[in-house]
């Protein structure tokens, strides 16, 4: 029920004053310890600065969260959305100018599109075939990108219009998900469809198979602290890493309880690991050995 104007003037004085309360509190955005959990719908993808102190999450309805992180909890301090009718797939987080990277496709088309930290549409390039997993470096305003339908592999120069084709995996069924090695220049790229990790080398220019048998691989993130290649593998319901100097290079389990649907994971501040969680609308934090610390919205 709406109450005009006229009508609330011809109340008595202590009624119209209660009135005006309820009234102010229903244009206030409800801000109860319960309404982060609505906040949060379906996270799919993320990625933080650094790894460092601020965390950025992409959920399903195409709104993009902003956290801090903290020693024990996540506070949203900001969020803004994206166009509805681009169906993201990937994102990074650009260091070098500090901006949000995220590719996917938009009117059927393949579509990287940058956006500042506070929502506005910077800069955006079109792609021929479908966008399916990005990845930035630190420090030369780069990014390579990969498509799922022509199992490419693109270098993009952040700054300038330039898109330039770097690589084809021929024995790739559907790439998705890159993660950038800076300092040698390594790029990893899943396969969604095989179950495989491929690793191409910038300098060489050479591919290969680098390690198998994960379910479908949604999301990837190198630490060059440790050298590890963290895996989130929905299929598998957990988080795996691969030591990417080994010999002879496995998976092995990093973390799985309470994960029900990770489709994202990157790396945050003392060597933490945050993780998307589709299924429990979730967002997890667990320590660098893989124990859970913390997860928002908390557990009731």
């Amino acid at each position: 029920m709406m109450i005009s104007g006229s009508h609330l003037r011809s109340l008595p004085v202590s009624v119209r004053i209660l009135s005006t309360v309820l009234l102010a509190l229903l244009l206030v955005p409800h801000t109860a310890a319960g309404a982060d959990r609505a906040k949060l719908e379906r996270p799919v993808m993320m990625d933080s600065n650094g790894p460092s102190t601020e965390l950025y999450v992409l959920d399903d309805l195409g709104t993009l969260h902003k956290f801090n992180v903290s020693d024990n909890g996540l506070a949203e301090y900001g969020s803004f959305s994206v166009p509805q009718d681009f169906k993201a797939a990937d994102m990074s987080y650009d260091r070098s100018e500090r901006s949000l990277l995220i590719a996917g496709t938009q009117s059927g088309q393949g579509l990287v599109a940058r956006y500042s930290l506070d929502g506005k549409l910077l800069k955006t390039w079109g792609f021929q075939n479908v966008c399916s997993g990005i990845d930035s470096g630190s420090v030369n305003h780069t990014a390579y990108v990969a498509t799922s339908d022509s199992n490419e592999i693109y270098k993009l120069d952040i700054e300038k219009p330039r898109i330039t084709l770097i690589a084809r995996i021929p024995s790739a069924t559907k790439l998705g998900p890159v993660a950038y090695d800076d300092i040698r220049q390594e790029i990893y790229v899943a396969d969604v469809a095989n179950g495989n990790i491929y690793q191409y080398s910038v300098a060489t220019k050479h591919s290969r198979v680098f390690v198998t048998g994960f379910s479908a691989p949604a999301a990837l993130a190198f630490d060059a602290e440790t050298n590890r290649l963290f895996v989130a593998d929905p299929g598998r319901r957990g988080i795996f890493f691969v030591d990417t100097r080994a010999s002879n290079p496995v998976a092995a389990s990093f973390a799985s309880e309470p994960l029900r649907s990770p489709f994202g994971l990157t790396l945050v501040s003392n060597g933490r690991v945050a993780v998307a969680d589709y299924a429990a609308n979730s967002v997890f934090v667990f320590s660098s050995k893989g124990e859970l610390l913390f997860r928002f919205p908390a557990a009731k």
